[in-house]
């Protein structure tokens, strides 16, 4: 479910790729109460939360509800965010969140800590929950950081930074994300499972990998902020699945290439 979306897109032919059947509903119109879906995968999300607060509760609480409550399913995954952890001092699964309602650009991690609560107080068997990063790749429509300075070093020849260059978040690829969630989603032992990087990178490292490709300028913007976020943990998927993140940095060469292919077709 969301399977229009970067990830859920993403997720749909990673799975069609490794030879299983998907069914992506429309919730909205399509009568699913009562079926037996399966192995789920809720990946809907609505990240202009500011311009869009009822669409995004609803889409990360009051729809998870339904599909909760009215079908059927052998295991269900539902993909929350590690901005969850923007406020808070630890970011091991297991920790209390720190969250303030009356901060408007809380009401993200609120809706999404919300649905995590009711994911695991249905008390549902094999329900699991991921916390994904800053998930990057080919996403081109996205106002997200990396998307839009891309974009801008292409189309514009110019990347105009409102940030400092020494800002850092914690990015992780799209392709480890749509694999370890699979696995996550059918073996996972626990409850909740981060997906990231488990390393911070500055913008500068991201935007020296842009202007390498394009050639493009770069103007930070005065009195420009630094934006830093908490370091993830991955111990847990690390040691459950063994798993090893991908560095994107040597991908943005592709997503330039492609971003150049598609504004072209």
């Amino acid at each position: 479910m969301g399977s229009k979306g970067f990830i859920g897109s993403n997720l749909v032919t990673h799975l069609k790729n490794e030879g299983h059947e998907c069914y992506t509903p429309e919730i909205r119109t399509d009568n699913i109460n009562n079926k037996n879906l399966g192995n789920v995968i809720f990946a809907i999300g609505v990240s202009n939360f500011v311009e869009k607060p009822f669409e995004a509760v609803n889409a990360h609480v009051c729809a998870l509800s339904k599909i909760l409550q009215k079908t059927r399913f052998d295991s269900f995954l539902y993909f929350s965010s590690g901005r969850v952890y923007y406020n808070g001092t630890s970011t091991n699964e297991d920790d209390s969140l720190s969250v303030n309602p009356m901060k408007i650009n809380d009401l993200y991690n609120i809706s999404k800590a919300m649905g995590e609560s009711i994911c695991i107080a249905s008390g549902k068997e094999n329900v699991r929950i991921v916390r994904p990063s800053n998930v990057t790749g080919s996403d081109f429509s996205s106002n997200l950081f990396i998307p839009s300075i891309l974009r801008d070093a292409v189309d514009k020849g110019k990347i105009s930074l409102r940030s400092t260059l020494d800002s850092e978040k914690d990015y992780v690829y799209i392709g480890d994300v749509v694999n370890i969630a699979t696995k996550i989603s059918i073996s996972g032992k626990h409850s909740i499972y981060n997906i990231a990087f488990g390393k911070n990178t500055t913008s500068k490292k991201i935007i020296d990998e842009i202007i390498a490709n394009t050639g493009c300028e770069l103007d930070i913007q005065p009195n420009s902020s630094k934006f830093s976020f908490p370091t993830i943990s991955i111990e847990k998927i690390k040691n459950e699945f063994g798993f090893e993140p991908t560095p994107f940095i040597p991908k943005i060469k592709t997503m330039i290439e492609n971003y150049k292919k598609f504004k072209n077709s």
